[in-house]
């Protein structure tokens, strides 16, 4: 998936093709999805919003310039209705990471041919407590982290997102992970 690619797809919309646009959300669909999981904090919300986010994007492409690349664009789409959409209902913004762990927690399960019932216990008990630790962040550690961490995002890709110098990207980055260290530090400390 490159910037390339996915200006040729919206030319190809923006000529009125609408496969094309189907290419494009098939393409960023589970991004935007779990974009919008971690910051609304809840399944409840994604189907909605997402779709939203695609009627939005659809309806904006004519007027898509060229000049950054399509996720950005599409991220700040995404973030703007979520914020929107907490304003609406005047709750904080909660980061939900389970999604986060979910992947891990699969990695695990395969790369054992069997699990015990006490390994289960501990795999769930440790995916509890690194979300907990996640919570715990600052929203500007937490969403360079998801970003780097979980989106696979590059750190020039992160600052042409949230619009910040790749210094500065750099700096949240090794805070964040020295946040997070700290906060699971003692929990490891006791399993060693």
């Amino acid at each position: 998936m490159t910037v390339t690619d996915d200006f040729t797809l919206i030319r190809s919309i923006q000529a009125g093709d609408h496969q094309a646009f189907e290419s494009l959300v098939r393409r960023y669909q589970r991004q935007v999805a779990n974009l919008i999981f971690v910051t609304m904090g809840g399944r409840d919300d994604v189907e909605d919003i997402a779709q939203e986010v695609f009627i939005r994007v659809y309806r904006s492409l004519p007027k898509f310039k060229f000049d950054a690349s399509f996720f950005s664009w599409l991220y700040r789409i995404t973030m703007n209705l979520c914020i929107d959409e907490i304003r609406k209902r005047k709750i904080r913004r909660v980061l939900s990471l389970d999604y986060l762990t979910e992947g891990t927690l699969e990695k695990s399960r395969k790369s054992k041919d069997y699990t015990m019932a006490s390994d289960s216990v501990l795999i769930e008990e440790k995916r509890q407590v690194i979300q907990s630790a996640l919570q715990r962040l600052t929203p500007e550690h937490r969403e360079v982290l998801v970003l780097r961490e979980y989106q696979d995002l590059s750190y020039n890709e992160i600052a042409e997102t949230l619009g910040l110098r790749l210094e500065a990207v750099k700096s949240r980055i090794f805070r964040a992970r020295m946040e997070l260290k700290n906060f699971l530090s003692d929990y490891f400390e006791e399993r060693t």
